[in-house]
């Protein structure tokens, strides 16, 4: 009988426990150590980041009576080693390797501790979300504010002082029934109390794997984040170099209200990115599952290649896209859906500083083609079908990096 075997790394697995330490700490000394920089971020955690109406179902959660969901989950630096590269909490500035130590790193509940620090510090990323006493609840708001509404960064704001003075140039809020329950309120999130568990001098390597365990234990964030923070690392930002370029230009071209969805800001421009990708390479042939729709995004696939050769693959795609807008502008009526505009970037990059090209093509299909009710197959077949008489690759080389 064969004896039993003992897996290699058990031993290992058993050896690294991250909640041997927890501790219970108020929302006031959470927000507080971020203030004093005492609290930092591995720079993984950079892209994770609430939308605004996310972060006003926090604070609902946290008023309305119910515990804290999952705890806080810290790296406390004690000594120096391989703990990656740590960044500033809320300005996101990578630290010195000497600026990190005995400091406490998160790496999971990021997003909680912004939304609450936000508010603490009365952030203008919150301007427009405020606590309506009359129906008991944080809410969005982008007109005037009802005598009712009080500003979250007024309400949580670390200065009492802040709240005092606006409840003193308001009237309707001088009866003690009502300016008594916002210090109620005020107060309620000042002592709301987190377990914190603490951890202590993980390897970067560690840090990624405890927090991928916790995000699939609950707290949901996407790999693309993750990925994107990997160009960070090699020093491309995703953000600044190339998305907020590509939304820009949509902008100039009065076709951002195509992006009906804030997640696509993200998902788009980044599977715009395939076709560049396949020329950049100077790939032989089309493979159909790099096409330019969501579906289709690799962002594992770029953030492997050197920042140079993310810069090279970007700017073909802002290239790209530029011919592409400039084509509809002066051909075709104005795209229905972003998939037009994005289907003829991805024409233009196979294209590439060709001169003659067939433009009727481009025009036919246009006209012709309907997105509607397609699966992801014929999506596919579609741009296979659009790019088909270009698909001859042009010398990497006449790409200037811009």
């Amino acid at each position: 009988m064969a004896a039993v075997r003992v897996n290699k790394d058990l031993a290992r697995y058993v050896d690294f426990d991250p909640t041997k330490e927890s501790v219970t700490r108020s929302l006031r000394e959470l927000c507080s150590d971020i203030e004093k920089g005492a609290i930092v971020l591995p720079i993984f955690q950079t892209y994770i980041r609430w939308q605004l109406e996310k972060s006003i179902a926090l604070l609902n959660f946290q008023l309305r009576g119910f515990a804290a969901v999952s705890p806080i989950s810290i790296n406390r630096i004690r000594q120096k080693g391989d703990v990656g590269i740590q960044i500033s909490f809320i300005d996101r500035l990578e630290l010195d390797p000497e600026q990190i130590l005995n400091k406490d790193s998160v790496i999971d509940g990021q997003q909680r501790l912004t939304c609450n620090y936000k508010a603490y510090i009365g952030h203008p990323d919150f301007n427009n979300v405020y606590f309506d006493i009359s129906i008991g609840k944080f809410l969005l708001n982008f007109e005037a504010p009802k005598d009712s509404q009080v500003p979250v960064g007024v309400l949580y704001n670390k200065d009492p002082q802040v709240l005092e003075r606006f409840i003193g140039e308001r009237p309707l809020l001088h009866p003690f029934n009502i300016s008594n329950m916002l210090n109620k309120v005020r107060n309620k999130f000042m002592s709301y109390y987190y377990i914190v568990n603490i951890a202590y001098d993980l390897t970067e390597e560690q840090q990624l794997e405890w927090f991928e365990v916790l995000n699939l234990a609950g707290t949901k964030v996407t790999g693309v984040q993750v990925e994107l923070t990997e160009m960070l690392v090699k020093g491309v930002d995703f953000y600044s170099e190339y998305s907020d370029k590509f939304l820009e230009r949509l902008r100039e071209a009065e076709m951002s209200d195509l992006l009906v969805q804030k997640s696509t800001e993200i998902s788009i421009p980044l599977a715009m990115l395939n076709p560049a990708i396949e020329v950049f390479r100077g790939d032989d042939s089309h493979k159909l599952n790099f096409c330019p729709f969501p579906s289709d995004v690799k962002a594992s696939l770029v953030s492997k290649f050197e920042a140079e050769d993310i810069r090279s693959i970007i700017n073909i795609a802002l290239e790209g896209l530029d011919k592409a807008i400039t084509f509809i502008e002066e051909n075709l009526d104005a795209p229905e859906r972003i998939d037009f505009v994005t289907y003829l970037a991805g024409a233009f990059m196979y294209i590439g500083e060709r001169k003659n090209f067939d433009r009727d093509h481009l025009i036919k299909w246009y006209k012709s083609v309907d997105f509607l009710d397609k699966s992801n197959t014929e999506r596919r077949e579609i741009f296979e079908d659009l790019i088909n008489p270009y698909f001859k690759q042009e010398v990497k080389s006449t790409y200037s990096v811009q």
